[in-house]
């Protein structure tokens, strides 16, 4: 694995857009965005306590806790009475908690009179409590404590701004659900309170459910096979009816978390146009976070993300993702981010990524192109890669051979690669040899993989599953709270873009300072 990885630190020889509409490494039907759209759903669907690379081996803190994928439980936790940290104070007598806490940006220069507004998530120092205090004293207070459910929802910048963005989203649907309420008496209150917030959670989960499938699923898998899984009643390969797939039963298959979902790694780019202020290379990116860099906190006019630059919103030309294949940006190689903790010492999360598929014991490449022949035999037979081995293996080899790799593989490991691909790699490999469409998407298997898992886990839930339209979908969750439908004005969000636009309404955000929109 240690030498796998040196060889995918060759970088690739995309060939180049015809139309010079990107370079030659982008994908323009990307927006960067969407990588981390891709990184908040893995954090939806898996958590554990430390990472299989860095355990070693199965066990009782790499096993997964969620039971309710896709759930939104990395933005909410176990509600307002189960995690009350991350929820703001609704009224003095703390009865009342309905909204995400949210932290004011700093100013690094100088603070425009409009003050500064609610746009990170929130933090806070630790004040008061035992540990060690890494604030400089009479200097600046470190925000060591990231006020969110899932701390990893605070690796990096874009990551929390993202957190933010949905947070002010569901802030927004509170109000729109509060203002058509009846006032109720004191001893109601607290009831009223937990059904607002119950209708708000469930109506960003029917939002997001749909982007999932109308939006990020379109673009990352492989048209032939979305058209296979994107209805609402797929020919699921790996359980013959929904109910044997039941929320609380579920379970995430090794193949997918640390096989084939991994390519949103391939995905980062080396540097981003964070907003009209500033350029941030990926290093800095990485390393701003509560953990990282405390004493910066919360984060200034400089991370705030301009969201027409990560989504393609009136025409704007985002950042784009790179295209996906089997290479990872120079930054992911940082070893205060992802130091050595093996033998190796090799640094970085592409190291990471192919140790833990090879300890996780998940299927073979061979034999998931097998299975999935025997039962769907006209997916495999769509590619040449996958239905002729032969073929497959001489490509393998071309490829591990073209590039001299530090440490470089012996022939023994090459036809061993060649003949048994780690599964994260070949997905990235697979990707990168679409015809016409280098990069751009998922090969076949890596989308099997990757719409079984998401796919599959919206089907757990009967809204998402019934067909229905948004609107229809809201109108049943506002009736099972309200006698009218508190939703109606929500308009069709099918799309990132469309999110971004209806958050920037609600949150009345259209005048920020930096630049929400």
């Amino acid at each position: 694995m240690h030498r796998l990885s040196r060889r995918m630190d060759a970088a690739i020889r995309w060939p180049s857009h015809a139309d010079g509409s990107a370079e030659y490494w982008e994908n323009p039907r990307m927006p960067s965005g969407y990588t981390y759209l891709l990184q908040f759903v893995a954090h939806d669907l898996v958590h554990s306590a430390i990472p299989l690379s860095v355990a070693g081996g199965l066990g009782g803190g790499t096993a997964n806790a969620r039971r309710t994928p896709l759930r939104l439980e990395t933005l909410f936790g176990n509600g307002p009475v189960g995690s009350p940290h991350i929820y703001a104070l609704d009224a003095p007598n703390d009865d009342r908690r309905t909204k995400l806490r949210l932290g004011r940006m700093r100013w690094k220069e100088n603070e425009p009179a409009t003050g500064c507004p609610f746009r990170d998530i929130a933090r806070s120092a630790a004040e008061n409590v035992t540990g060690i205090d890494r604030s400089i004293t009479g200097v600046r207070v470190a925000l060591t404590e990231a006020l969110v459910a899932d701390p990893r929802n605070d690796d990096h910048a874009v990551m929390s701004q993202l957190t933010a963005l949905f947070a002010l989203l569901h802030n927004g649907l509170v109000d729109i659900i509060r203002r058509q309420e009846d006032s109720a008496g004191p001893n109601a209150r607290f009831g009223a309170a937990y059904k607002r917030f119950l209708c708000a959670r469930e109506a960003l989960t029917a939002i997001y459910h749909n982007i999932l499938r109308k939006d990020l699923m379109r673009r990352v898998i492989h048209p032939a096979i979305y058209r296979v899984y994107e209805g609402p009643n797929p020919d699921f390969i790996d359980r013959s009816a929904p109910e044997g797939f039941a929320i609380g039963d579920w379970e995430i298959p090794f193949e997918f978390s640390h096989g084939a979902f991994r390519f949103g790694h391939a995905m980062v780019r080396h540097e981003y146009r964070i907003n009209d202020l500033s350029l941030h290379d990926l290093n800095n990116t990485l390393e701003k976070s509560s953990a990282n860099d405390p004493v910066n906190m919360p984060l200034d006019e400089t991370w705030m993300v301009q969201w027409s630059r990560f989504f393609e919103i009136n025409g704007s030309r985002p950042n784009f993702s790179r295209r996906i294949g089997p290479y990872l940006s120079d930054g992911l190689g940082n070893d205060q981010i992802f130091p050595a903790f093996d033998e190796t010492e090799r640094v970085g999360l592409l190291y990471r990524d192919l140790l833990g598929a090879g300890l996780a014991g998940m299927w073979s490449v061979d034999a998931l192109i097998d299975e999935i022949s025997n039962r769907r035999p006209q997916l495999i037979a769509m590619s040449r890669l996958l239905a002729d081995r032969a073929y497959r293996v001489g490509m393998l080899r071309e490829w591990l051979t073209a590039a001299p790799a530090y440490g470089a593989l012996s022939a023994d490991e090459i036809e061993t690669l060649s003949n048994d691909p780690p599964l994260p790699f070949f997905i990235l490999f697979e990707a990168m040899q679409q015809s016409q469409a280098e990069g751009m998407h998922l090969g076949p298997l890596g989308s099997i993989i990757v719409s079984e898992v998401i796919f599959g886990a919206l089907a757990c839930d009967p809204r998402s599953a019934d067909g229905n339209s948004l609107a229809e979908r809201l109108a049943s969750i506002s009736r099972e709270f309200y006698p009218a439908n508190v939703l109606q004005e929500i308009p069709d969000i099918s799309s990132m873009a469309q999110l971004v636009e209806f958050t920037t309404e609600i949150a009345e955000l259209q005048q920020a300072v930096p630049a929400f929109l």
